[in-house]
């Protein structure tokens, strides 16, 4: 055989080799320490910034009212607060971590609290006007009743709160509460997203055998599908549960005071869409194979379920200024929990194909 001959045969030879290799090697799985990573730059940390800033703001807002009480103080106050409660509940789907320790998510929001303990106790502090309960440090191991944005309602937009602008004695004392309240919350913002930019960060970037957090990318990826699927619950069946005629009567409002359920709520949607959307598991890099992309069509259809229940809520919200109490608006609302019933069915199936994983069942959930 000539030499040419001989090379050409080699050549196509090894080109099929190479061929059927490729059409054999298995396709590449779901990305999950690119997912980790895109989601802690985009998503977590953004996030967790964003409610750092926001909480500090409140804190200055809160002492500049106690310092120099007016109308206009007040008001100032009053704006602050609703902006780091809306902040706080876009990154509260993130319900892992650095939040859940130290009772650092009940002592923002204890909810639900179906016998009331955050109205009753907070009224009871107001009334004794001890010096020692609002101490800062004492607060923050205090029942988490009298704590956070629960108790921060009650406070600063609740009843006898208009006499925060003025320079009555209890209404000082008051504010002093109100401060007390605004500085843990800082305090809560700030130690979580220095975690999160430090030690947590770390673990959550670099799984492995001598990572106790996080043995392997897989693991941080189920915290994610699970964070999804358990706030779509936790808006559902708490945040919402007086939409719900099959709700246990003792079921209380969440921040009745400030009338900021709703948009609390719309705040804790938009963060789910950010998990399942192009920061999070819908991003362009992660999926290959056909099953994937099946997967992250169905995420898409999620994305508009979603998108629909906030434009129930946006509408609901435009009627009236208590949207959960008002039975027309209340109407508006239906829509919304049949979407994210969908958003939590759909999502829960199509995060379990893009990531070959599964979840067991959710106490939260009751059908």
């Amino acid at each position: 055989m000539h030499t040419a001959v001989r090379q050409a045969v080699s050549l196509a030879f090894i080109f099929l080799t190479f061929v059927t290799a490729a059409a054999a090697a298995p396709a590449a799985a779901f990305d999950d320490a690119t997912l980790a990573r895109q989601s802690y730059e985009k998503i977590i940390l953004p996030g967790y910034a964003r409610f750092d800033e926001a909480a500090h703001a409140l804190a200055e807002k809160t002492a500049a009212l106690c310092a120099s009480p007016s109308v206009d103080s007040l008001a100032a106050a009053r704006g602050a607060a609703r902006t780091a409660i809306i902040v706080w509940g876009r990154i509260e789907p993130v319900r892992f971590g650095p939040i859940t320790q130290k009772q650092r998510l009940d002592r923002l929001l204890f909810f639900p609290d179906a016998h009331g303990f955050t109205a009753k106790q907070t009224a009871r502090l107001l009334a004794k006007q001890d010096e020692a309960d609002i101490d800062p440090a004492k607060l923050a191991g205090a029942s988490v009743a009298v704590q956070g944005f629960g108790a921060l309602d009650v406070a600063l937009f609740g009843h006898g709160s208009d006499e925060l602008a003025t320079t009555d004695a209890k209404a000082a004392f008051r504010c002093r509460y109100v401060n007390a309240l605004a500085l843990d919350i800082a305090e809560i913002a700030r130690a979580t997203l220095a975690q999160w930019q430090g030690d947590y960060g770390r673990l959550w970037l670099h799984p492995g055998d001598e990572n106790k957090t996080y043995l392997s990318d897989k693991e941080t990826t189920q915290a994610l599908y699970r964070a999804y699927v358990t706030q779509i619950e936790v808006l559902r069946l708490q945040r919402l549960a007086t939409l719900d005629s099959n709700a246990k009567k003792t079921a209380t409002a969440l921040l009745p005071n400030s009338k900021l359920a709703l948009p609390f709520v719309l705040a804790g949607i938009e963060g789910e869409r950010d998990i399942i959307g192009d920061d999070g598991f819908s991003a362009p890099d992660l999926s290959t194979t056909d099953k994937e992309a099946d997967a992250v069509a169905l995420l898409g259809s999620v994305v508009t379920d979603l998108g629909f229940a906030l434009r129930a809520g946006e509408a609901a919200a435009a009627m009236s200024s208590d949207p959960l109490n008002d039975p027309a608006a209340r109407e508006r609302l239906t829509p919304l929990l049949l979407s994210l019933k969908n958003a939590e069915d759909i999502g829960r199936a199509a995060l379990g194909q893009l990531t070959g994983q599964t979840l067991g069942f959710n106490s939260l959930d009751g059908d």
